[in-house]
C-alpha cells in the first residue's frame, strides 16, 4: 500500500498554461500578439520537478518553432547580430505568477501549494496554473536569483539530498558512498521524471521503516536502521508564523496573509512565507513507542506547548502534494511516501476558512 502511494504522490503533475510577457513579444517579434497557433503553451510539470527542467522543453517546442515559423532570428542578449539560432537562453528564462517572480530552488509542486493552494477561499482550484514567461529583463531590484543551468540545478537538489542524508542519519556517508554512475542515475531520475531510476537509488539511501520496529533510539542513536529525524520543513504566512510563536491562534491578519493578500498584491508572494527547519525525532521520547505526528513537528519546529499548538492546528490545514493531511499522521509514513525528489517534507500551513 505504501509503494502505491509512494508511486502515486511521484506521478502528480500540474497542468500549466504559459503565456509569453507582451514586453518581451515585442521585443522578439515586433508585436504584443504572438501568430497561431503560438500563443499560449501548455504542458503538464511533475510536482516533485523544479522550473529549470523544463525550460529545454519550453524553447525547444515552442520558442523556437515560433521564431522559426514567423522568420524572426533574434541575437542573444550581449551578442551582435544573428546567428541562425533563436537568442533566447534558457538561463534568461524566468517566471511569474500575478506579478510575483517564481523562485526556481523549490519544488514546482511547493510554489502551487504556496500560492494557489494556500489562497484558496474556497474548494476551487486554478487549473491549469497561468504563468507568464519572461525571456529578457530579470526584474529589478532583484527579485529572483537568474536561472540556473541544469548542472547547476542538478548540483543544487544533490546539496539538498545531501543535508537530507546528514538529518537522517548524522552524516551524509550514505549519499557520498554512492558510486557516480549511481548520483547521476538519481539526478538523471529527478530531471527525467522516471520513478524507476529515482528509487532504485534512493531506497539505498533512505531506509523503508514505517511498516516495521526500527526506530529512534534512546540518545539520539539509531535502533534497527530508523532514522535518527526526519528532514522537514513548515511553510506558513509570516504573520501565522507568528501567531505561533505567540501561542496565539491564527488571526484575522494572519488569515489575509495565508489568503495571499489584499488587494494591491494581486496573488500570494513566496516572500511573505516564514519557513521553520528542525530536525525532528520520529518518537516523541526516546524510551516510548509513540509515533511523533504532523502536529507534534509543528510544535517542535516552532518550540510551543502542547496547548497551544492543539489550539492552532485545529483552525489550520497541513498540505503537501496537493494533499490536506490529517494532522495525526506520523511523520515517518509521511517522510516515506510524501516526501519530494529532494528527500524533505514540504509542508505549507494555511489557515482554514471559517
Amino acid at each position: 500500500m505504501e509503494s502505491v502511494a509512494k508511486r502515486r504522490v511521484w506521478q502528480g503533475m500540474i497542468p500549466i498554461e504559459l503565456q509569453l510577457s507582451g514586453n518581451d513579444s515585442i521585443e522578439l517579434l515586433a508585436s504584443a500578439t504572438l501568430p497561431e497557433p503560438f500563443q499560449t503553451f501548455y504542458m503538464l510539470v511533475p510536482r516533485v520537478s523544479y522550473l529549470p527542467f523544463v525550460t529545454n522543453k519550453i524553447k525547444e517546442q515552442w520558442l523556437d518553432p515560433m521564431l522559426s515559423m514567423s522568420g524572426t532570428r533574434v541575437a542573444a542578449p550581449g551578442t551582435a547580430g544573428g546567428n541562425g539560432a533563436t537568442g533566447i537562453r534558457e538561463t534568461d528564462m524566468w517566471f511569474e505568477y500575478k506579478k510575483q517572480p517564481l523562485k526556481w530552488h523549490y519544488p514546482v509542486g511547493l510554489l502551487y501549494d504556496m500560492l494557489v493552494s494556500s489562497n484558496s477561499s474556497n474548494d476551487t482550484t486554478e487549473l491549469p496554473w497561468s504563468l507568464t514567461l519572461h525571456v529578457r529583463k530579470f526584474p529589478q531590484p532583484a527579485k529572483v536569483v537568474p536561472n540556473p543551468s541544469v548542472q547547476s540545478m542538478r548540483d543544487m537538489v544533490m546539496a539538498m539530498i545531501k543535508e537530507a542524508d546528514f538529518i537522517r542519519n548524522g552524516s551524509t556517508k550514505r549519499v557520498m558512498g554512492l558510486a557516480k554512475s549511481d548520483q547521476m542515475q538519481l539526478l538523471d531520475g529527478i530531471e527525467d521524471h522516471s520513478f524507476e531510476k529515482f528509487f532504485a537509488i534512493h531506497s539505498t539511501i533512505v531506509t523503508t521503516v514505517s511498516g516495521g520496529n526500527s526506530h529512534h533510539g534512546q540518545g539520539g542513536k539509531q535502533r534497527n536502521g530508523g532514522p535518527k529525524a526526519i528532514p522537514i520543513r513548515f511553510y506558513m504566512a509570516s504573520e501565522s508564523a507568528q501567531d505561533a510563536a505567540d501561542g496565539k491562534e491564527p488571526s484575522a491578519l494572519s488569515a489575509a496573509a495565508a489568503a495571499g493578500a489584499g488587494a494591491a498584491g494581486g496573488g500570494g508572494d513566496v516572500a511573505q512565507f516564514h519557513i521553520s527547519q528542525y530536525p525532528v525525532p520520529p518518537l516523541v521520547k526516546d524510551d516510548s513507542e509513540q509515533k511523533t505526528t504532523l502536529a507534534d513537528a509543528f510544535r517542535v519546529c516552532y518550540e510551543i506547548s502542547d496547548q497551544a499548538g492543539d489550539a492552532f492546528v485545529t483552525n489550520c490545514a497541513c498540505l503537501c502534494q496537493g494533499v490536506s493531511v490529517p494532522w495525526e499522521t506520523p511523520v515517518v509514513w509521511m517522510a516515506e511516501n510524501f516526501h519530494y525528489a529532494d528527500c524533505f517534507l514540504h509542508l505549507v500551513v494555511v489557515r482554514i476558512a471559517q
